[in-house]
């Protein structure tokens, strides 16, 4: 074998080693990206179905509903295109019963003045919604929603928030009751009815708002009657004072 053809072998054996440690790195780089998009896939998935889970059926309205349960669907979707395994298809099938059995109420719970029945489940439903706003914003910086829908959106989560925390002064108000009396408490109630006025442009909050009217109602027969007892005790040791002059 002469010298050129010795080198070309050599050459030839150096573009074949390099064709086959770059078809071995596009290869690899091919299954890291898919595994980065796997991962990806899951993980939207999960914070959308941790959203969809958490929000409580006062505040799961049809538009945010048909929304979180669209865009879990699509990101399966996506999965499956690219890894299908028996504990997705379990976990899409589970979320759908769980669609359809998933029923739309947005009803205040009956008869009480706060959509909570404690303190630290409010706190709780705060930090829900809360994340829900920043999971929706996030959407929209990807463009995963269009505007339009994330201003519905936004709107209906922020009216949410500013509803549960209405709770907080609600609370506020009957601790105000237990620790200073009628007096401070309905003053305290009427500021948390007036935020809630201010939210319920379309009366969806009438019953709420009924029950602390209600609750404020009591609080002034009880205040008045305070007030008429003072009054006579005032009028009594006047007349006491007036005799002892006499």
């Amino acid at each position: 074998m002469g010298q050129t053809q010795s080198i070309l072998l050599i050459l030839s054996i150096v573009v074949t080693l390099g064709i086959i440690a770059y078809t071995i790195q596009s290869i690899e780089e091919r299954k890291q990206a898919r595994k980065r998009q796997v991962i990806a896939y899951k993980r939207q998935i999960r914070t959308a179905m941790n959203i969809y889970k958490g929000l409580p059926e006062t505040f799961m309205t049809v538009e945010l509903h048909d929304f979180i349960s669209r865009h879990i669907f699509n990101k399966w979707k996506k999965l499956h295109d690219i890894e299908t395994s028996q504990d997705s298809l379990r976990a899409l099938t589970t979320f759908q019963e769980r669609i359809k059995n998933r029923v739309i109420t947005l009803q205040h719970p009956e008869g009480s003045m706060t959509v909570y029945s404690e303190e630290g489940q409010v706190y709780h439903a705060l930090g829900l919604l809360k994340e829900t706003t920043q999971w929706l914003a996030d959407l929209s910086k990807s463009k995963q929603i269009s505007e339009m829908s994330f201003n519905e959106l936004g709107w209906q989560v922020k009216d949410f928030y500013d509803r549960v925390s209405c709770d907080i002064e609600i609370f506020e108000a009957i601790e105000t009751l237990r620790q200073h009396g009628e007096k401070a408490a309905f003053h305290k109630f009427n500021i948390a009815l007036k935020s809630l006025g201010e939210l319920n442009q379309s009366q969806a909050l009438d019953s709420q708002v009924f029950e602390i009217h209600k609750q404020m109602e009591k609080l002034k027969i009880v205040i008045e009657e305070q007030n008429e007892a003072l009054e006579l005790a005032r009028i009594e040791a006047q007349e006491i004072e007036d005799n002892k002059r006499s």
